[in-house]
């Protein structure tokens, strides 16, 4: 799967770990319904870093008559970055969880957004 797009940020959220890894997600423009592209670079003392077998997931926790709902990103990596795409099916609070793998260790983060 090749995704080609060219970003400029109409949204931006910086993400900060236990490890304090810096972790950027970015997109063209603010998340919606439906199809959302975005970027993901990570750094460690302010510098660029190349994780591997990074995964974001989507969540929208159970609520009364609505299940719990799980969207996975398609991630693409392109050299410090990765490149993304998720459909949401809906508005509302979804919690974002990004864990990667970094010289040997895995990392985690969590934070969510509104839309």
């Amino acid at each position: 799967m090749c995704m080609a797009f060219s970003l400029s940020y109409g949204f931006e959220k910086v993400i900060t770990n236990k490890d304090d890894f810096e972790i950027t997600l970015s997109s063209p423009k603010n998340f919606t319904s439906g199809h959302n592209s975005f970027e993901v670079s990570i750094k460690k003392d302010h510098a660029l870093i190349k994780a591997e077998g990074l995964k974001v997931s989507f969540i929208m926790p159970e609520m009364p008559g609505m299940p719990k709902m799980t969207e996975n990103a398609q991630l693409e990596a392109k050299d410090t970055k990765f490149l993304g795409q998720v459909s949401l099916p809906h508005g509302g609070t979804w919690q974002i969880r990004i864990s990667f793998m970094y010289q040997g260790g895995e990392q985690r983060a969590r934070s969510s957004i509104d839309f």
